[in-house]
């Protein structure tokens, strides 16, 4: 594994790491750096524990590789006991006996900072979503959400040893290069990358800080999404459509939200991810790039079978473009074990465009149920062009469809669950939309 230097702020201090760069920050940082109130707990994504801010945004170090937080600023636990903040919130949990074993607590404490720095009158509900990728098996959370409660009274104090510098980034152009002359396997946000034990023993390219990949914008036709755009991103930015925010706010928790991208959640090739479903219902395409030029796919071309994609060594997805018309009627269910940190057992969305009484668009698709994520056109075409009462009359043939269509895949639920799931969301989508 060849090294590199890595320079960046720990606790505001200027640090050089000169290491393997797809070591996880959890282990460097408990390893090298002897910062142990970092704890090292599922190295999954799914504790918390191991929480730290990067750039005032909190993650999850275990699913963070060294290579990707140059020129980046990390806080600690121990960086942060210094500040006016964690004395508000230290007293306040100590005011309600929030912490028991206390191995939860530093990461519960960082989510708690940033939480509270951009919401700092938050409400239940919104503080219970705050921490809600921070498990804890001692307190039960009310105690937990009770102290956050109490220390957001004192709006006051501020982090002020956690800025976001100016981040070194290479260009696409000099990407796609290194995509063709070496064996370099790209990633942006990591959360599915590192989570094998065996991560740190392979090359990559880290495309996060790319300028190109990460805007928003739109033409004519498309909004078009950078590949290397985060969830939180997505959910924060104006041109993104309301179908696509509601799916990515169930998405895990705002650790992950705050590194997953949507370019790796169309990348890593799962029928499972959420954000890949409402761009496959709204039939968006792939600008995918190499450094001889580039190409313009329909999402439903890329994905060949488990984890078969199409797509070649030499290139990276660039930009997902999403058709702007037919996205304001729709319907959106994900069905998993919890409400955060979920895995979808599965999901499913539907959109409806009628103008002048004559159905013009209709979309359904199903994640998690097959290999690859469902969408039969050929059967939702049944519907267009018709009134909606000759959709009604429809219906029941259109169910028949679907039923002998959908065969779901063993899992961890069984079959007969997940097809039931499934024809009942389609149903009640149906039911919504009044046919």
């Amino acid at each position: 594994m060849t090294n590199t230097s890595v320079c960046f702020f720990l606790n505001g201090e200027k640090n050089t790491y000169t290491g393997n760069p797809s070591a996880r920050l959890l282990d460097v940082l408990r390893g090298e750096y002897k910062l142990t109130g970092t704890k090292c707990g599922c190295k999954e994504g799914e504790c918390g524990a191991c929480s730290v801010i990067i750039d005032s945004k909190l993650h999850n170090s275990c699913l963070v590789a060294m290579g990707s937080i140059n020129g980046s600023s990390v806080i600690t636990i121990e960086g942060y006991s210094d500040t006016a903040r964690f004395t508000v919130l230290d007293k306040a949990y100590a005011s309600v006996s929030a912490v028991q074993c206390g191995f939860c607590i530093p990461g519960m404490i960082l989510a708690s900072e940033c939480l509270l720095k951009t919401n700092p009158k938050p409400t239940e509900a919104e503080i219970r979503e705050g921490i809600s990728g921070n498990l804890c098996r001692c307190t039960g959370y009310n105690s937990i959400v009770k102290a956050i409660g109490i220390a957001s009274g004192d709006a006051d104090t501020e982090l002020n040893i956690s800025h976001v510098p100016d981040k070194p980034s290479m260009s696409l152009e000099e990407a796609l290069i290194l995509r063709k002359n070496t064996e370099l396997i790209p990633y942006a946000g990591g959360t599915d990358l590192m989570v094998p034990e065996n991560c740190h023993k392979k090359e990559y390219l880290f495309i996060g800080n790319i300028p190109e990949l990460k805007q928003i914008t739109q033409d004519d036709e498309y909004i078009r999404f950078g590949a290397a755009c985060t969830f939180t991103e997505v959910i924060n930015h104006e041109l993104s459509p309301e179908l696509l925010k509601e799916a990515c706010r169930q998405i895990a928790a705002p650790a992950i939200r705050n590194a997953g991208t949507v370019g790796g959640n169309i990348g890593n090739g799962s029928a499972k991810a959420d954000s890949a479903l409402i761009f496959m219902v709204t039939d968006s395409k792939l600008r995918i790039m190499n450094a001889d030029g580039e190409r313009i796919i329909p999402l439903k071309d890329f994905y060949l079978g488990n984890k078969q994609l199409n797509i070649s060594d030499d290139e990276l997805i660039v930009e997902i473009l999403m058709p702007k018309t037919c996205l304001d009627n729709y319907y959106y269910k994900k069905v998993g074990a919890r409400n955060a940190l979920s895995i979808s057992r599965t999901s499913f969305a539907g959109i409806l465009d009628i103008q002048n009484g004559i159905i013009k668009n209709f979309a359904t698709a199903f994640g998690a149920v097959i290999d690859t994520i469902i969408r039969y056109e050929h059967i939702d075409k049944m519907f267009i062009g018709k009134t909606v009462n000759e959709a009604r009359e429809l219906k029941a043939e259109y169910l028949a469809k679907y039923d002998e269509e959908i065969v779901p895949r063993r899992g961890r639920v069984s079959v007969e669950y997940r097809k039931n799931v499934c024809m009942n969301l389609l149903n009640d989508f149906l039911t919504v939309m009044s046919i």
